[in-house]
Order: structure tokens, then C-alpha cells, then sequence
């Protein structure tokens, strides 16, 4: 089963993209983004989000649903990279460059496929979708 907190179709994105090489840029933000979904500080996620992930969902919803799927998963205790697949201009999501990174991840009480979308914006690699599985 996919549990999927609000986002960009990674169906599409892992259908149609490369493989490609994580850079110091791309590494940088997944790093922060997954320090600050460790750490509960899910807001602070959103507001560091990509204009289109914000468009997709509101603070309070994106708030609800990533407490309600990893809070059961109890704290990180180990997570490696796993693959990194990137798109250019996907269909039916806003032109750009996207990249999926995957992390196996095992919490305290189980184990988990983490997947970040990122979505370069504003020169930057920014949020676009957070979906565990």
C-alpha cells in the first residue's frame, strides 16, 4: 500500500525519467528536508516548499496528514539513498526540472520507502511532493 502525503504524481515521474547523479545542491535540500520531517517540524516543511506543492495542499492539511502516517512509524534510526530519477517538463504538471529521490528508512516501529520530489524553483531545489510507502 502507498501512503501518500500531497504531492506531484511519482508514477509519471519514475515512468518516464533517468537515472541521474544526486548533486551537492540537490543532496543539500533533501538533507533539509528530511531533517525538518524528523524532527515534527512539518510547517516550517511547508513553508520551505515549492510554490506548486503549496498550491496543491494547505498547511493544515499537509500538517494532518504527515503526522497521521509518520508519527505510527516512531522515530528515524537509519536511512540510506537509494536511486535518484530526474524529468524535464513532465506532462501534466508545471514545466521544469523535477528529481525523485527514494531513501530506505527504518524507523523505530517499522520500515518504509521514503520518496522526495523536488522541483528546481527560484534557483533552488524546493518540495513538490514527500510520499511514503
Amino acid at each position: 500500500m502507498i501512503r501518500a502525503i500531497f504531492g506531484l504524481s511519482i508514477f509519471l515521474l519514475v515512468s518516464c525519467g533517468d537515472v541521474v547523479e544526486l548533486t551537492p545542491d540537490m543532496r543539500e535540500s533533501a538533507d533539509r528536508y528530511m531533517t525538518l520531517l524528523d524532527r515534527g517540524q512539518y510547517v516550517e516543511v511547508w513553508n520551505q516548499s515549492s510554490s506548486i506543492f503549496r498550491d496543491t495542499v494547505t498547511t493544515e492539511d499537509w500538517v494532518k496528514q504527515v503526522s497521521r502516517l509518520k508519527e505510527p512509524l516512531g522515530k528515524a534510526k537509519t536511512r540510506w539513498q537509494r536511486d535518484v530519477i530526474g524529468q524535464e517538463n513532465p506532462g501534466n504538471h508545471p514545466p521544469g526540472s523535477y528529481v525523485l529521490i527514494n531513501f530506505e528508512t527504518g524507523f523505530e516501529n517499522d520500515e518504509a520507502v521514503e520518496t522526495l520530489v523536488l522541483y528546481q524553483e527560484s534557483d533552488s531545489w524546493q518540495l513538490a511532493g514527500y510520499f511514503i510507502k
